[in-house]
């Protein structure tokens, strides 16, 4: 079974007009699809833009805590 390798992303200039905020990613990574004070938010936001969730799963990240 073949171990999947991500290798890192510099997301210095997406992520830069964000700075202090809460970012929520798009799926693939490639754009901020919410931004806000709080997690929930920036999840909400995301959730509002396009329906996607900001994880690859396309999940709402509930589970992750």
């Amino acid at each position: 079974m073949a171990t999947e390798v991500f290798k890192p992303k510099d997301l210095t200039r997406l992520l830069r007009p964000y700075g202090g905020e809460w970012v929520a990613l798009s799926s693939d990574g490639q754009r901020v699809a919410g931004h806000g004070p709080t997690p929930e938010v920036a999840l909400k936001q995301a959730h509002k833009k396009g329906g996607e969730g900001p994880y690859p799963d396309g999940g709402s990240g509930e589970d992750l805590g």
